[in-house]
């Protein structure tokens, strides 16, 4: 990647989170290739967290954050490693040449795969079995969810065994493992891409029940169809205007939490919003 802005010194502020405890780590002036910026000022930000887990903490089983200095509040980018390919925005993730990470141990890092099922079964107690009569009495959390997806796409694109060698399962299989059903983990899936689409603040909401994420897609997949409604020229009604410019969900602090990235909500042949 060329780059267009030169970084002569960059601090890292590290907040690692394990078994209900924190830990804040700062490690100033790494080496400034690892933040390599495009003309668009963006960079791939897994050599730096590559880099930060060979020499410094092990970020293994992480869920990963970043904090935005647009939002004010740590984005949830997914677990580690995430993938070669993304790239982030250094005009809001990095700020007075300062790049502030959250990583926050997963559950199946913590206690046994059986203790994990278990749990899962126990946040959200659907069946899944597809009985007549049965009922959800108890919703999983975002947070949950987004760990028991993780495990189950890991265990369809191979996990070492004992011996090293790479072993693969069918997702039937995998979600078998996880102990959640697969249609339940497809819709899930679905709802978390979704979510990451419109700018769903999963950090923020983590402890949130996952209606809350389900409400927060269908919102905003509502307002992009009325947007797409909408012909070039024309003034966007005064409800949509609305919509748009409130809170993502009830549960927001602010309107700042959960903010469709820019160029997502957009009249056809018009700038975006």
């Amino acid at each position: 990647m060329s780059s267009d802005r030169n970084f002569s010194k960059i601090r890292i502020e590290l907040q690692i989170i394990q078994s209900g405890t924190s830990q804040d780590i700062s490690i100033p002036n790494i080496d400034s290739k690892l933040i390599a910026c495009n003309q668009n000022d963006n960079f791939l930000i897994q050599p730096l967290l590559k880099f930060l887990s060979d020499h410094h903490q092990n970020l293994e089983h992480t869920m990963v954050s970043l904090f935005s200095s647009i939002k004010k509040v740590f984005v949830y980018s997914g677990n580690y490693p995430l993938p070669g390919d993304l790239q982030v925005s250094a005009n809001e993730f990095i700020s007075n040449s300062t790049i502030k990470l959250r990583f926050r141990y997963t559950r199946d890092y913590e206690s046994s795969k059986t203790a994990q099922v278990e749990q899962g079964a126990e946040e959200d107690n659907e069946s899944d079995s597809g009985a007549k009569g049965s009922k959800r009495t108890k919703e999983r959390k975002v947070g949950v969810i987004i760990e028991k997806v993780a495990q189950w796409r890991n265990l369809y694109n191979g996990v070492p065994n004992s011996n090293g060698e790479m072993v693969r399962l069918t997702l039937e299989e995998a979600a078998t493992k996880v102990g959640i059903s697969k249609k339940s983990l497809d819709d899930y899936l679905l709802q978390l891409r979704f979510g990451r689409k419109y700018g769903f603040n999963f950090e923020e909401h983590k402890n949130d029940k996952v209606g809350l994420l389900r409400a927060f897609v269908k919102k905003f997949k509502k307002i992009q169809s009325d947007l797409s409604k909408v012909k070039p020229g024309e003034t966007i009604p005064s409800e949509l205007e609305q919509q748009i410019n409130e809170k993502g969900t009830p549960l927001c602090k602010s309107k700042k939490c959960c903010v469709p990235p820019s160029g997502i909500l957009k009249v056809p042949g018009q700038s975006s919003n």
